[in-house]
């Protein structure tokens, strides 16, 4: 766990690239994030306004669980922003440039492990469940 300061300075850069994020994307993912945020409160509206004002009703500890969650969506899942497809990026932020996208279990070597989880990174792959998009901004 990060030292308290840490912490602070990191919710401030995290909260930062949040509302450059909430400014560029189409309504669609602001739509699909809120609906996938996990608290017993959500934003009251759709603008980045309303997202700053329940973000400070919430207390640390919910701070921490929601960053967390939003996280683990950005680590390959991409599960609470579905993007089918990386060049839809792109049209966010003129600015990017995608370099690659492959399923998320694409190199990872299989023989060791169970029929079940091979199975699940194999469907996960051919239904692209899970991408990896390698980015340059």
């Amino acid at each position: 766990m990060f030292p308290l300061e840490k912490r602070d300075a990191m919710k401030a850069v995290w909260m930062e690239a949040m509302k450059e994020w909430w400014e560029k994307v189409p309504q669609d993912q602001k739509d699909k994030a809120i609906n996938a945020l996990k608290t017993p409160t959500k934003p009251k509206g759709k603008e980045w306004s309303d997202l700053e004002a329940w973000w400070k009703q919430l207390s640390d500890k919910e701070k921490e669980a929601v960053m967390r969650g939003l996280m683990t969506s950005f680590r390959g899942r991409v599960g609470m922003w579905s993007i089918g497809d990386a060049s839809e990026i792109t049209k966010w932020d003129n600015r990017i440039t995608v370099l690659d996208q492959f399923p998320m279990y694409r190199d990872i070597p299989r023989d060791s492990l169970s029929a079940d989880m091979r199975r699940l990174m194999d469907y996960s792959d051919e239904r692209e469940g899970a991408s990896i998009f390698h980015l340059r901004v």
